[in-house]
């Protein structure tokens, strides 16, 4: 399409009444932030009898056929796309059937997937007719203004008859001036993820970063924060998860951030921040101190500890510093920290990557992210990638293939890993177990690549599982595990721990071996709980038959394992005859706020 002041169709412009945005997340629980920013932005500043913009989101696990019918119903004359490396085949596949049936309709392209490529985009596919580059809020707004004279516009690639004309950006937008996209309200978001900013820009140059292109870091002014946060804690929203690449670049501006959510807590909204550890100080700690547990959540982006790596990719980690914070952070037993680290990187051999694995998990996060490397259009090393023998797949989302150091088998063994980690490590289904199974093994790395071996040679790899299918996993690599049959029957007591820790074990395998705690004994356990006022609320509320219901009641004669439950309270009362022994009540409406376990209470009789 030539959008010209000449074309057949400027008589449509004069006329042209609505605009439609688009946002095709990963996740159905996925928001996007940018299509909301745009929307308000145009009604905003734009004459709202000459256009009107609405958006629609969907996720990419939906048909593109319903897709593609919710986005004709419309009839929008105009209709932008936010493309990310996650959606972008099946936003172009969208395009083209959507010139097909209306080829007037002009569709706009805006987002990382195409800011960095915009020529080659347009060039490649003619059912593209806009792309905007960077910010979209006044771009796509001054496209609506001068839709009919683009050479008016910066910050746009698009085509003039025959030619593909490439605009030079702007000036980034004053971010007082992006509107808040959230009011009034929250509106088919009740069981979303809620995205927000206080800042634009990263102060770091990582060349695997899309942040690293633009230069300096934007603020929003406080005040607005301020008042924004107060919306979602109003609203009670569950999380809030802000995208600032590094929410503490700017201390001040952090402390008064959290101190203000402190101040105004109402004991149910969570806030996750991207934070750089060398930027903690003192100040920052002791704000983080007077936070709830649960509050805040701290992601930490280690992504290497090889010295040769960070220095390319042009990352200064200070790797004695890192763990002197995080252990801090710990200490203060109310914040929940991410790590995070990135397989694939230039110059990292398997070996080195090892090192980092063992690094980050020495911190014990509480969850520990092992990503892959993926070249992003744009970013540094997009440009050197062939310097480092970095081959990646030529489809989204670009991940490695291989690298100089790391052969394509490598990377097939980290990605087995990767998955032993999130089933077994971040799922928080087996605590107890794999902080005692990780002394078995030489290094950390050593327990991961057993299991998934393991994983394999089971042919777990080839179906789903249920929670019950990974601890008979988990259970069977015990059995084989070169240790005394003592060892094995310590850690098969851990495991059985672990899976009443979860939930209450209505269905057991064949190798557990729970007790059965009779009624009459359950009911006075449940006496002695008042009597030592432990779990007064839920008494008070229930009958002694619900609450029996409600706990898992277990009797334990393994005494190394008493000695190391993580107990909240220990208990001794009188026994009744017969019933000696030490049992443990787990209340699975009292779960702790990391890894969602029931809290646990010991109550010996003798």
């Amino acid at each position: 399409m030539n959008l010209t002041p000449n074309h057949k169709y400027k008589s449509k412009v004069v006329y042209m009444k609505k605009s439609l945005l688009v946002g095709i997340n990963a996740k159905y629980i996925h928001s996007n932030l940018a299509i909301r920013y745009i929307q308000k932005y145009v009604q905003q500043n734009q004459n709202k009898e000459k256009n009107s913009i609405l958006f629609k989101e969907f996720s990419i696990n939906q048909d593109i056929e319903y897709i593609l019918e919710e986005i004709m119903k419309t009839s929008a004359d105009i209709i932008g796309f936010s493309c990310y490396l996650w959606n972008i085949e099946m936003i172009r596949r969208l395009s083209r059937n959507i010139k097909m049936i209306r080829p007037n309709v002009i569709i706009v392209y805006g987002g990382p997937e195409v800011t960095y490529t915009s020529v080659q985009e347009i060039e490649s596919n003619t059912y593209v007719d806009i792309i905007v580059k960077g910010e979209g809020e006044k771009i796509f707004a001054d496209i609506l203004t001068h839709l009919d004279h683009l050479e008016k516009v910066k910050g746009i690639t698009y085509r003039h008859q025959d030619k593909v004309i490439d605009q030079a950006n702007g000036m980034g937008i004053d971010f007082s001036d992006v509107v808040f996209p959230y009011e009034p309200n929250l509106d088919h978001l009740e069981h979303r993820i809620i995205y927000y900013e206080t800042s634009r820009g990263c102060p770091f140059n990582c060349q695997y970063c899309l942040s690293s292109v633009e230069k300096g870091v934007r603020f929003r002014p406080i005040e607005m924060v301020q008042k924004e946060l107060q919306f979602f804690l109003d609203a009670k929203v569950p999380q809030v998860k802000l995208v600032d690449r590094t929410f503490n670049a700017r201390r001040e501006h952090a402390i008064a951030i959290m101190e203000y959510i402190i101040k105004k807590d109402q004991g149910l909204t969570n806030f996750h921040f991207e934070v750089a550890p060398e930027l903690i100080d003192d100040d920052f700690l002791v704000c983080l101190s007077k936070a709830r547990q649960g509050l805040f959540q701290l992601e930490i982006g280690v992504q290497s500890s090889n010295t040769k790596t960070l220095s390319i990719i042009q990352r200064k980690n200070d790797l004695e510093q890192i763990p002197q914070v995080v252990e801090k952070i710990k200490t203060l037993n109310n914040t929940h920290i991410h790590l995070d680290l990135i397989a694939g990187l230039p110059e990292e051999n398997l070996s080195a990557f090892k090192n980092s694995f063992d690094y980050v998990y020495a911190m014990e996060p509480d969850q520990f992210q092992l990503g892959f490397l993926k070249i992003l259009k744009g970013a540094g090393l997009f440009y050197v990638a062939k310097d480092y023998g970095i081959k990646y797949r030529d489809y989204p989302p670009y991940e490695v293939l291989s690298t100089h150091a790391l052969p394509f088998e490598d990377v097939m063994e980290l990605k087995v890993v990767e998955e032993m980690v999130e089933n077994f490590y971040n799922s928080g289904l087996f605590n107890q177990t794999m902080r005692r199974l990780v002394n078995v093994y030489e290094r950390p790395y050593n327990l991961y690549e057993a299991l998934g071996r393991q994983w394999i040679d089971f042919g777990m790899h080839h179906v789903k599982h249920n929670k019950l299918d990974l601890y008979n996993f988990v259970y069977e690599c015990i059995l084989r595990l070169n240790v005394s049959d003592r060892m094995k029957e310590e850690y098969i007591d851990w495991l059985q721990m672990d899976y009443a820790l979860n939930e209450k074990p209505k269905k057991q395998a064949e190798w557990m071996t729970m007790n059965f705690v009779e009624s009459t004994l359950q009911r006075y356990l449940l006496e002695v709980l008042q009597e030592h006022h432990v779990w007064q609320e839920e008494s008070g509320e229930y009958t002694t038959k619900q609450l029996s219901r409600m706990y898992h009641i277990d009797k334990i004669d393994n005494k190394n394992l008493l000695e190391a439950l993580p107990l909240a309270h220990r208990i001794d009362a009188r026994a009744r005859e017969g019933e000696q022994g030490t049992y443990i009540l787990i209340n699975y409406g009292r779960r702790d706020f990391i890894h969602n376990n029931g809290e646990m209470v010991s109550i010996n009789l003798g």
